[in-house]
């Protein structure tokens, strides 16, 4: 007769099985909302950052948004320094604490945290404020002083939000962050937009500069609502958890211990986030001074091709964009999954963000080199110069923008794994590729700022291809990136030839600024259709959308059914259990069938456990 201690186990691990399905589909639903959650709110806040540069590239000259992107660098390179690794640990650890039903533990994350992020602000931004001159000359552009000085407040309002967005988003909230990145894009339209157009309009010595720095002051304002928000917004839900089961539970974790684990998770990827920026800063330095010294070009030149280049690198962010909100929903799902060993989910969570990644990024590549030239006619309506020139930079720097999306991805999968370090060895890597490149080839009149638009696509590819080699041992099964890629190249080539086609017969009725706009709705439209004719998405990727299950139906798509194969015979411990009766009713007792024979594999007859 069987164990009931048995019975009960099995019934267990069969419950256990059902738990794990439920959860996997739960957080895979957590992953997809997420990510739609922040990628609606980035296609908002995009739309608005528009509104935003826009105007500021076609009423403020080359030479005072040169000003503009330095002071953007510096501080680009300075909230890096201070907050690159931090939100991505608190993300990844308040994830884990809430896997484990640690949720209290979770709270004092957020709390070593949020001082540890005022402290690292606070002193970025005076150093980036009182150190301004000494910046500007480093960066042979002296009259940038201002703008750096201006946009120093930003720094220690961001690092105040990203303590608050790493918390959220490691609860699988995305809700706080997409608003308050909305709140700072509506104001730093109005305020920045405003004051630079006033200025423009109003000052009449070096109107140019000046803008620059009024348009940064919005910046800052608007940084400093985004961290009101948040800092509400946690202190209501604060109030709320106070009232939960689990607010009295014991913490295990000491501050100390918790402070000494942020720190060793987030300065490998504070490292290895830095070569970004510290390459964008490096990059625009050597820019100049090549341009210069190399090309033969004067102080004015350097600056009006630094500020062209500015605008086509800011081009080329826009639909790269869209991508981080995959890799920023996707660490604390999958730390979760780690850690709570589920190996089936992790490969499946891994293998849609790499799909989703490149489903985003070989279009956007395609699309933006097809029309680089409209799009910045388009965009740079009154400087037709600029437009003419950014041009075929933008074409260039397009062919990275699916490398750019994989990065952000692949960066967020190892990080998860704990395997922080990798990504800074491959990001160190490209980055000496990418300034040796720059070196070389700006150097060249006739190649010239062309130089570093081919050293970022470069640095990009390799840092992606030893990326992909790395998650290979830690995730064998996988999808493969070439496999997932070919059907999505394959769409992506269609619908680049038909939108040229409908472009093409659109500019013989109206302007080619004008025909792109329908032509980039008919090129959405085409790649749509050819993703799911080449089978480049599946029905689990669109029913984990919201209305995901409505919109694979219009789509006539079917769920694949596993391939049909001769299951193993299962073990004596999973054999159906059979009826026994109490064993002092013997008389009475009907003999249980015998059990299932399972294969001997030549080793003689088969015994079944609880009869050895």
């Amino acid at each position: 007769m069987i164990d009931k201690r048995d019975q009960d186990g099995r019934r267990q691990g069969g419950l256990s099985k059902l738990q794990g399905v439920l959860m996997a589909q739960d957080n895979k639903r957590s992953f997809m909302k997420g990510a739609a959650i922040l990628s609606a709110s980035t296609l908002i806040v995009k739309l608005l950052g528009l509104l935003f540069s826009i105007p500021l590239a076609n009423f403020v000259a080359p030479e005072g948004m040169s000003h503009f992107y330095i002071a953007y660098n510096i501080f680009g390179l300075f909230l890096m320094l201070s907050t690159a690794g931090l939100p991505v640990a608190v993300s990844r650890m308040v994830g884990t604490a809430y896997a484990q039903g640690r949720r209290r533990e979770a709270d004092r994350v957020f709390s070593v945290a949020f001082w540890l992020f005022f402290l690292l602000g606070l002193f970025g931004c005076l150093v980036m404020f009182f150190g301004a001159d000494q910046i500007a000359q480093w960066y042979s552009s002296p009259d940038s002083n201002y703008a750096i000085m201006a946009l120093a407040p930003t720094l220690f309002f961001i690092s105040l939000e990203s303590s608050l967005r790493g918390y959220f988003q490691g609860r699988s909230n995305m809700v706080p962050t997409a608003t308050s990145q909305i709140i700072e894009a509506v104001t730093k339209v109005i305020i920045g937009v405003g004051l630079a157009f006033y200025i423009i309009q109003n000052v009449s010595e070096d109107p140019d500069r000046w803008a620059a720095v009024g348009a940064i002051v919005g910046v800052s304002i608007s940084a400093a609502l985004g961290a009101m928000y948040l800092l509400g917004f946690k202190a209501v839900q604060s109030r709320r958890d106070k009232k939960e089961a689990w607010a009295e539970e014991p913490i295990l974790t000491s501050r100390k211990q918790m402070l000494m684990s942020l720190i060793r998770f987030a300065v490998p990827i504070t490292i290895g986030s830095c070569f970004l920026s510290l390459l964008d800063t490096v990059d625009g330095a050597i820019l100049l001074q090549r341009l210069q010294d190399g090309a033969g070009l004067t102080q004015e030149m350097a600056d009006w091709w630094n500020g062209t280049i500015g605008h086509a690198r800011k081009f080329f962010d826009l639909p790269g964009a869209f991508v981080v909100p995959i890799s920023t929903s996707l660490l604390p799902i999958l730390s979760g999954a780690i850690a709570s060993k589920n190996q089936r989910q992790v490969d499946k969570i891994s293998s849609m963000a790499l799909r989703v990644t490149l489903l985003i990024g070989v279009p956007s590549s395609v699309g933006m080199a097809i029309f680089a030239r409209p799009i910045c006619q388009l965009l740079l309506y009154n400087q037709p110069e600029v437009a003419e020139e950014a041009a075929p930079l933008l074409t260039m720097l397009s062919l990275a923008i699916a490398f750019s999306g994989l990065l952000f991805t692949t960066n967020a999968i190892l990080q998860s794994f704990g395997r922080a370090t990798r990504p800074v060895i491959d990001m160190a890597v490209g980055g000496v590729v990418k300034i040796v490149l720059s070196y070389v080839l700006i150097g060249i009149p006739q190649v010239a700022a062309m130089g570093s638009a081919i050293s970022t696509v470069v640095s990009y590819v390799v840092m992606v291809v030893l990326n992909v080699f790395a998650l290979r041992s830690s995730l064998p099964k996988m999808d493969s990136v070439v496999k997932t890629a070919l059907p999505l190249v394959l769409a992506s080539a269609v619908m680049g030839a038909v939108s040229y086609g409908a472009y093409w017969l659109l500019t013989w009725v109206v302007s080619p600024r004008v025909a792109v706009i329908p032509a980039i709705l008919v090129a959405i439209l085409v790649y749509a259709l050819c993703a799911v004719l080449f089978r480049g998405v599946g029905y689990e990727d669109v029913a984990a959308l919201p209305k995901g299950h409505t919109l694979a139906r219009l789509l006539r798509m079917k769920p694949e059914e596993p391939p049909r194969r001769r299951e193993a015979p299962l073990p004596a411990e999973e054999l159906p259990l059979e009826k026994t009766v109490p064993s002092g009713a013997a008389s009475e007792e009907r003999k249980a069938p015998p059990a299932r024979k399972a294969p001997s594999r030549g080793r003689g007859k088969y015994v079944p456990r609880h009869m050895r």
